[in-house]
């Protein structure tokens, strides 16, 4: 029982399963706050993507 205890192996896995697991948590986080931008800077380009490319079709002609 005393060997058990003082085994460590198995804390060095714990330690980076948890640093794992915090920078996933980290990386949801960016993305959800950075998600409704993004959402919202490729909705006004595909508002705006029609008018830009009947503008061009004028010029040409």
């Amino acid at each position: 029982m005393h060997q058990f205890l003082k085994d460590e192996q198995g804390t060095a896995a714990i330690e980076y399963s948890l640093f794992v697991s915090l920078v996933g948590l980290v990386i949801v986080g960016v993305i959800h706050v950075l998600g409704a931008n993004l959402f919202e800077v490729f909705s006004s380009i595909s508002k705006e993507l029609p008018s830009l490319i009947v503008t061009e079709d004028l010029q040409k002609s």
